[in-house]
């Protein structure tokens, strides 16, 4: 069953060409403790996983130069040999030397003409300071005896870490004219900077929403999404997709709005539109999931490729955009929250005649017969409906039918109503569509089709989406399409109980 195949299809091999050539050269002086290994230089690129190679050089006698005519962008590198990894950091200055000991590398390792590194792994040597001291505590938490004991030990604790923020802080403001001092701050999370809430004189809290509307708008203090220096680390992507999954609330409006705010402000740098387009795109477009609550992955999709993808995408293709367009086209009428489309005229056939047209061949082939409905959603009343279109020539549909029917079994006593239609308009498909029903037994379903349709293939298409059959939509009770594109089987765990 097609289910936005496209748009989970996404061009992300931009990412190739993201460091700009410029006319400064780099010159980085290495020195490890190893014989001729094959070192790579590269850099992160969003996320830790998300890894470039920038250069290559095979060390003699634990000795090489990396050498470039182009300028390497503000981030943090890596010197990566026998399966280790060293990280240090690329700032203004482009020329200098690393001496590092693969026993220990953040302990060892020594940088000469590079003020960027030196504060930074003053700041890495902080940590494991740190936390050799929690582990102690940890270790201690575990063998207190009384909870005078172990609150000693929590307080000690939080000290510690007041005491580790303010030198980091200290160390960041110290070397704010560096671009070390944005990624320190970057690694520092936002709560732990959030201010205490208003109280009153009983020390009662005044505001109960103070915390979070604080935290929401100071987000990205600590990690600027809209700075491009910023790129070339391990935190952007994380920090970028917590906020959109975990901070702002879980809705499909809710998260639209902030992604024009987050789009349009991004077009100031052409880099970090294109990363946090094709990202949060590639995101919602391959959610496994139908729906989140009130989000709607499908929706926030097809959202962005309408207002956002199609027409500022420039490094897509010609042809990916038409299709683009002809994926946001079919879904327009059919999208998730959406009111049903109607269906005019529909035709319910009553179980009556199918019984009666076992025995009549005339009854059987009368494609006039039935009860015409005008609009579904006003004639055939309840809570919920399941819309189940179906060809009598599908072997797949039949199938699904058979799962259905055994759904069926846990909800034709509640208020649900399934209105089966039958695609083909044929009165051959007919008389097939007669002997199916009556021989499955099927007439707790309002089993419908649309003989006066000319083309129900394209009628159905151009409303429901329908390229193949079956196809499934659940609406609720003022008839929007509450889910779509599921099957069956999953029926029992996704529909919605009174």
């Amino acid at each position: 069953m097609k289910n936005l195949f496209f748009l989970k299809t996404v061009i992300v091999l931009f990412f190739l060409a993201s460091v700009p050539a410029f006319s400064q050269n780099y010159e980085i002086n290495v020195t490890l403790n190893s014989s001729n290994d094959t070192v790579i230089l590269g850099h992160y690129f969003g996320k830790k996983e998300r890894t470039l190679a920038n250069d290559t050089l095979v060390l003699k006698n634990g000795k090489g130069v990396f050498r470039g005519n182009k300028k390497l962008s503000k981030g943090v590198y890596f010197l990566y040999s026998g399966g280790r990894m060293l990280d240090f950091i690329i700032g203004d200055n482009l020329k200098f030397g690393i001496v590092a000991d693969t026993a220990d590398f953040v302990t060892l390792t020594k940088f000469t003409s590079s003020p960027e590194n030196d504060v930074f792994y003053t700041y890495l040597r902080l940590m494991v300071e740190r936390g050799k001291q929690q582990q102690q505590l940890s270790e201690q938490s575990r063998n207190a005896t009384s909870d005078n004991e172990r609150n000693e030990i929590r307080a000690k604790w939080i000290n510690l870490n007041k005491e580790s923020l303010e030198q980091i802080d200290q160390l960041i403001e110290d070397n704010s004219h560096l671009f070390v001092s944005k990624y320190i701050n970057s690694l520092i999370p936002t709560e732990a900077r959030v201010p205490e809430p208003p109280r009153d004189e009983q020390g009662i809290i005044t505001d109960s929403t103070y915390v979070y509307r604080w935290y929401r708008a100071h987000y990205f203090d600590n990690l600027n999404i809209y700075d491009p220096d910023m790129l070339r680390t391990q935190l952007y992507e994380q920090k970028l997709f917590d906020y959109l999954t975990k901070v702002i609330p879980h809705q499909t409006d809710t998260v639209c709005a902030e992604l024009d705010k987050i789009l349009k402000k991004a077009q100031a740098n052409d880099e970090i539109f294109r990363y946090i387009l094709i990202n949060v795109f590639n995101y919602y477009a391959g959610s496994k999931t139908l729906r989140e609550g009130y989000l709607v992955p499908e929706n926030v999709t097809l959202y962005l490729a309408e207002k956002w993808y199609i027409p500022y995408s420039t490094w897509s293709t010609e042809d990916y955009i038409d299709r683009l367009k002809k994926e946001v086209a079919e879904n327009r009428m059919n999208r998730m929250d959406s009111p049903a489309p109607p269906i005019e005229p529909l035709i319910i056939l009553p179980p009556e005649h199918f019984k009666a047209a076992t025995l009549d061949t005339a009854i059987k082939n009368d494609i006039n017969a039935g009860r015409i409905i005008q609009d579904f959603r006003k004639e055939l009343k309840s809570k919920f409906t399941i819309l189940f279109f179906w060809d009598i020539s599908c072997g797949h549909c039949k199938s699904a039918i058979q799962e259905l029917q055994n759904t069926w079994e846990d909800l034709k006593n509640s208020d649900y109503q399934i209105i089966a239609i039958q695609t083909v308009t044929t009165k051959e498909a007919k008389g097939k569509w007669i002997d199916f029903i009556n021989e499955h037994n099927m007439f707790d379903w309002h089993n419908a089709w649309c003989p006066y349709v000319y083309s129900a293939e394209n009628f159905y298409k151009e409303t429901y989406n329908l390229i193949g059959v079956p196809k499934m939509y659940l609406l609720d009770e003022n008839y929007n399409i509450f889910l779509k594109n599921f099957s069956p089987e999953n029926l029992k765990d996704i529909i919605p109980r009174k």
